[in-house]
């Protein structure tokens, strides 16, 4: 681990932790393993830039985390103090329904970072000795990325089965234990929805609906780097757009979208085109 203020993920419970390389040294951002207690980022934040104990070994680095669209300063306390956080935390004065995360967090969350360090795996130490389950570091990279991608082209709950099957079939896992699918609305591509009512926009879909769509809100053009670094557009829903659809994988390429649209709330998207276009059926 030498490249400085790499960030690796480490599934834990029901989240996932990171750590960062500072010259070698396991520095753990701290604002993850808070909110993932059940615990308020900004009281926990303020308790410990007080404390001089941490605040004194604490870092501020700038990073894009998970989820955000930008660079910020994340801090970042050394793996080697995270024990001594959690010791600070009184399991009997938080609220019932986390206590018991809590308590989890203050016996396996330090020795699962700790182990992902140094051995590239996080044992799950709730798994008997003959039984244990460990996560590799290229799974586990595998897993933050399938996750970062659903989060950011807003994936359906089916394409997000289908990256974890191929992520599983990459490692060699068995993929039997996913489903094949998830029971959702039934859905169409707006091309065969218009032309199957003929209407006079299913021929101008490309030129005159989805610039509509676009300028309604309820599509967005979102662009990836292909081979010889050429861009690729293709078009997602955005969040105001999935009250009419969802974000399926385009069966041209994994690393795009393709807009479906639910057959029953069509009619209704259909008036909101008609309105904004001016084109009706003659």
């Amino acid at each position: 681990m030498n490249n400085r203020n790499s960030l690796i993920p480490v599934p834990f419970r029901n989240t996932t932790l990171f750590l960062v390389d500072i010259d070698g040294v396991p520095y753990t951002p701290m604002k993850p393993v808070v909110e993932g207690m059940g615990l308020d980022w900004k009281s926990q934040h303020v308790k410990i830039t007080q404390n001089q104990r941490f605040s004194t070994c604490m870092v501020e680095i700038t990073m894009q985390m998970p989820g955000d669209d930008q660079r910020r300063a994340v801090s970042c306390l050394p793996l080697r103090k995270l024990p001594g956080w959690l010791m600070t935390i009184h399991p009997n004065k938080v609220k019932p329904d986390i206590r018991e995360t809590v308590i989890a967090y203050q016996n396996e969350c330090d020795d699962a970072l700790w182990d992902y360090w140094t051995q590239g795996q996080a044992i799950n130490p709730r798994n008997t000795a003959s039984d244990h389950a460990f996560i590799s570091r290229e799974l586990a990279i595998a897993i933050y990325i399938a996750e970062a991608a659903a989060r950011m082209l807003r994936m359906s709950d089916t394409s997000k089965i289908r990256m974890l099957t191929k992520i599983a079939e990459s490692e060699h896992i068995s993929p039997a234990f996913l489903p094949d699918y998830v029971d959702e609305p039934l859905v169409r591509a707006i091309t065969p929805l218009l032309k199957e009512i003929e209407h006079p926009l299913g021929h101008r879909v490309a030129k005159i609906v989805n610039p509509a769509l676009e300028a309604m809100g309820i599509l967005e053009h979102l662009s990836r780097k292909s081979t010889g670094n050429t861009i690729k557009w293709f078009w997602s829903l955005t969040e105001e757009g999935l009250q009419y659809g969802r974000n399926e994988t385009s069966p041209n390429n994994p690393r795009e979208t393709q807009p479906l649209f639910f057959v029953e709330r069509f009619p209704e998207l259909l008036k909101r085109l008609e309105a904004y276009t001016g084109v009706k059926p003659v």
